[in-house]
């Protein structure tokens, strides 16, 4: 190719590139669009880290709250079989399991019965679910589950 010194070739002077002045702004749009997504993102695995870690940082807590709850003389017969006529009365146990003043609630589930007792709070929860048996009466006692949930707080 031959050049010529008369004549630069610059990508300023250059006037095949040249746009309408509004057709740059759906290009940034779209710049815009992908970054809030990247921003959500991040702050998703974020939530999802601190959810983990607060689970991790409860679940022995949880667990030893479960047994005792399932083993304490106000609600069962022996430990892991939950008494129902105990139960209908959980709400007036004052339970705290050597957690006082956090936000704990217990449900117990077994054969279409459910009851709850406990505090409820709003935020991060982690929940431990312990298998249990629930005496209905003195000839039936049916499998259930105990969950005990703690809030953050």
């Amino acid at each position: 190719m031959h050049w010529r010194r008369n004549h630069t070739f610059s990508f300023i002077r250059d006037d095949r590139g040249v746009t309408e002045p509004y057709t740059d702004l759906p290009a940034l749009g779209i710049v815009a669009v992908g970054f809030i997504l990247f921003l959500y993102m991040l702050l998703s695995a974020y939530s999802s880290y601190a959810s983990s870690a607060y689970y991790a940082s409860v679940k022995a807590d949880l667990m030893s709250v479960a047994r005792a709850a399932a083993s304490d003389p106000l609600l069962s017969c022996s430990p892991g079989v939950m008494d129902a006529h105990r139960l209908d009365n959980a709400s007036s146990v004052d339970a705290c399991y050597g957690y006082p003043g956090s936000a704990v609630e217990y449900t117990v589930e077994a054969h279409g019965h459910s009851w709850r007792w406990g505090e409820a709070s709003r935020g991060r929860s982690a929940s431990c679910t312990l298998p249990v048996s629930v005496r209905l009466n003195d000839a039936r006692c049916v499998p259930g589950t105990l969950k005990v949930t703690m809030w953050e707080g």
